[in-house]
């Protein structure tokens, strides 16, 4: 109700009707949990009717498809195509699609680099040249001691030695040997070099991608017409700037006043805010180039929250925070070390969008269980994700204890234990290895007996019954029932 002074109502005043939206964040691959958490939420939230979506990267894909109906019954049906579309994909290359130049280098890369690599495989490293003894805190170790700095500090100030190029004669009857192949090497690298200079980047958008972007699954015209209101996320290279295009193709800033007064393709939109740098192409929209919204804002409930004038939000993240642990990085190469850095920065960013939304009281829904990275595609681990979206918006509507909601996430966990251990029985099928899943499928018919029934999929019986997805079908029957 609409208010007079001091909160009292306005005697004869039409309720104003709720108006509700949706965040969906980035996570590529990961996109399986939205679905998941999405088609929870259309069969058992009567409040969840957005009329307002906010995305970013693969999270734009979803808000754009949804945003063609204002129904939310329509809604629902498209997710259900969705998910069906969306599960189908069995392998890396129905959403990622290599270009030739990267299939090649992929392909051809590591015997390149086998006939460069020195003859011995492990060769002793020169001792680093010591700091003078007024720096250096202990005395230098004896020359049969390990070649490395005996403290941290010298490590870090200990100045380079000399590079030299040492070859042996080992080497050189490598590369005598394989004289034949040099000049196919040398047109594979022109040609490789040549393609990344065209498509500058490593990957096109797969088949499956594709699909959700013809008009049978997205068409820009019914965005327009439905009266839903949709922003999504993209960044501008040239200029830095977060932008967002609406339903009718304008281009918006972060503050949602308009970037400019042109109409453009919704379609390159979601295509741009797809476009993880280096992944996929960046996307030329007038004067500038931009790629995925993720870059400046993975989770932009801040648009969402602060200025559509929503009075209830939902916020769906399918990544979690928290990065996976890494063995002792200290010998790793700078680009190794760099991009574990940006893998930490990124998380800590996605960590405060989290909390924003948190803390402006959005029912948010997020992963407790790394199922996947980004860019990895199979049906079993897909079809996981999506019910562990499913469990995780029931943990939030039903509004579960710490206690339940750890069971759901046990069960998860177990699932992923069985999917393992089915595919390293279907790459040894041994005793050992059949005998380890019938346990572990035991184990996970016993921990749903303990699950909220209210909180399960439907068919969430057959966990246990059957094999999980894999790419291939399994032509056994299961031996545990």
């Amino acid at each position: 109700m609409r208010s007079g002074w001091f909160g009292l109502p306005i005697f004869g005043a039409r309720p104003v009707p709720k108006v509700v939206s949706c965040t969906l964040s980035g996570g590529g691959s990961r996109a399986s949990f939205q679905v998941g958490a999405l088609q929870y939420l259309y069969r058992n939230d009567p409040e969840f009717s957005p009329s307002v979506f906010v995305a970013a990267s693969a999270g734009a894909i979803l808000a754009a498809g949804l945003s063609q109906f204002a129904e939310r019954n329509r809604q629902s049906a498209w997710m259900d195509d969705f998910s069906k579309l969306w599960l189908t994909m069995g392998h890396a290359d129905d959403m990622f699609t290599p270009r030739s130049w990267y299939r090649r280098l992929r392909d051809e890369g590591p015997s390149w680099l086998e006939m460069m690599q020195p003859a011995v495989a492990s060769r002793e490293k020169a001792q680093r040249p010591l700091l003078p003894s007024f720096l250096a805190r202990r005395p230098p170790e004896a020359p049969s001691s390990p070649p490395s700095p005996v403290d941290p500090l010298e490590y870090a100030l200990t100045q380079d030695e000399e590079m030299r190029s040492e070859w042996s004669l080992q080497q050189l009857s490598t590369i005598v040997s394989n004289l034949g192949r040099l000049s196919k090497i040398g047109s594979d690298m022109s040609a490789i070099w040549s393609g990344m200079e065209q498509t500058r980047s490593m990957y096109r958008p797969g088949p499956v991608l594709r699909r959700l972007l013809e008009p049978e699954f997205f068409d820009p015209t019914r965005v327009a017409a439905s009266g839903v209101r949709l922003r999504v996320a993209l960044v501008a290279l040239e200029s830095g700037e977060l932008r967002f295009m609406t339903e009718q193709g304008q281009l918006v800033d972060r503050e949602n006043e308009p970037f400019d007064e042109v109409r453009h393709d919704l379609t390159l939109g979601v295509l741009a805010s797809c476009s993880i740098p280096g992944v996929f192409r960046a996307v030329p929209i007038d004067d500038e180039t931009y790629v995925d919204g993720g870059t400046r804002e993975n989770i932009p409930a801040e648009l969402a929250i602060g200025l559509m004038g929503a009075s209830v939000n939902y916020v769906v993240s399918s990544n979690g925070g928290g990065v996976r642990a890494r063995a002792n990085m200290a010998d790793d190469n700078v680009f190794s070390v760099v991009m574990r850095a940006t893998e930490i920065l990124m998380d800590e960013a996605n960590r405060d969008e989290l909390e924003y939304a948190i803390s402006a009281n959005a029912i948010v829904i997020y992963p407790t269980v790394d199922v996947h990275d980004s860019m990895f595609v199979h049906p079993g681990y897909a079809q996981l994700n999506s019910d562990h979206g499913w469990l995780r918006a029931a943990d939030v509507r039903l509004g579960l204890d710490r206690h339940q909601q750890r069971w759901h996430r046990r069960i998860i966990e177990q699932r992923l234990t069985c999917l393992r251990l089915e595919q390293r029985w279907l790459d040894d099928p041994c005793a050992e290895h059949r005998q380890a899943v019938q346990s572990a499928k035991e184990r996970l018919r016993t921990m749903l007996l303990n699950a909220v029934p209210e909180a399960l999929p439907e068919g969430s019986a057959r966990w246990w019954q059957s094999f999980e997805a894999h790419p291939e079908p399994i032509p056994e029957a299961p031996w545990w029932l």
